[in-house]
């Protein structure tokens, strides 16, 4: 159950025209473009809740759980919006905010969820040792369900905002993209799309139950969670332990970026690619295309990268644990722009 501030008022319902679905072939790219009706949650009998940021707490599992949700300023109330599921790392979700960014003012002075009127939820983790929480990923006994966690939060969010259930992105930092590409491949259906920073992980041991659109990001030079795979230097630097994260033994027998983004490529049926383009000085975009339902995977190899999120302003304090940010790309753009060229 939900704990909120009870609504003074509901906001009145609006009818949502539907748009008649169109598509148009890019060659044989296997990209496309899309205009639907909305599939709305069951959250949009009321309206939007009151804008900014809650921390919401409800129960999952018989164990109360929270995560943090960002409503968009000067939402139409009845209109249903994407939502962004924001994975964090070994830190709290408030840490995730400030890393990813994408509800926090850029170098601008602009809030990306603001800007692209999408919810943004940041759940909170509960597993592990101190400061380091994280996901549990790999059914350690002992700790929490975080698969049905998400599950459920999501039920939480739709029946208490008004969503469009067909456009929900599942994005991750570091073990946050491993756990999201897990979610990904388990969950598939609730899913619009997969984005991930350092952490694409290989669905090799599960089969997606439909094509999904993938973009990740990863760092040639990323002590953590190394480009070419396994564990890199740095998280012994955390004193990170299989006890503390219960992900140590799985994340060294992961595959790298290349690799990862090749399986789930395989996983989308796509039949080109990986076909290099140059984006900006020391970034190459590589893309399969030609894929099932006109999805596409995309990686975005950052030459000399390290373990940050490319163009984020909230990483300043760890740049000489994580290493620097690159501004050679802004990753919050580009995850906007795949999406929705992608999803709609």
């Amino acid at each position: 159950m939900t704990h909120l501030r009870p609504l003074t008022f509901l906001l009145p319902i609006l009818l949502v025209l539907a748009l008649a679905a169109c598509s148009e072939d890019r060659g044989d790219t296997g990209e496309k473009e899309t205009v639907a009706a909305a599939r709305e949650s069951v959250g949009c009998e009321i309206g939007q809740p009151a804008a900014g940021r809650t921390e919401v707490t409800m129960t999952s599992g018989g164990r109360e759980r929270s995560y943090i949700r960002y409503v968009p300023q000067e939402l139409l109330p009845g209109k249903a919006v994407p939502l962004v599921l924001d994975l964090t790392a070994y830190s709290p979700a408030s840490t995730e905010e400030s890393f990813s960014g994408f509800t926090k003012p850029d170098a601008a002075g602009r809030v990306k969820a603001d800007d692209v009127g999408a919810v943004v939820i940041t759940p909170e983790p509960v597993n592990g040792a101190g400061p380091l929480l994280t996901w549990n990923y790999v059914d350690k006994p002992g700790w929490t369900d975080d698969q049905l966690f998400v599950s459920d939060l999501l039920d939480d969010v739709e029946a208490a905002t008004c969503i469009d259930t067909d456009r929900v992105l599942v994005m991750g930092f570091a073990v946050g993209g491993v756990f999201g590409s897990i979610l990904a491949c388990d969950q598939t259906d609730r899913f619009a799309a997969l984005v991930t920073v350092s952490g694409l992980y290989s669905p090799t041991s599960c089969s997606p139950s439909k094509p999904l659109p993938v973009l990740s990001f990863h760092g040639t030079a990323d002590r953590f969670i190394p480009f070419d795979g396994g564990v890199g230097s740095g998280a012994g630097e955390l004193g990170l332990t299989e006890e503390t994260t219960a992900g140590m033994l799985f994340m060294g027998r992961r595959d790298g970026a290349l690799q990862s983004s090749q399986a789930w490529a395989d996983h989308d049926g796509c039949t080109v690619g990986p076909t290099d383009t140059p984006v900006t000085d020391g970034v190459t975009r590589k893309a399969w295309s030609g894929c099932t339902n006109g999805t596409v995977v995309e990686l975005y190899v950052l030459d000399g990268g390290e373990h940050t999120w490319p163009g984020s302003n909230g990483m300043d304090a760890l740049t000489g644990l994580l290493g620097p940010v690159t501004d050679a790309v802004v990753a919050n753009d580009v995850i906007w722009d795949f999406f929705e060229a992608h999803t709609r």
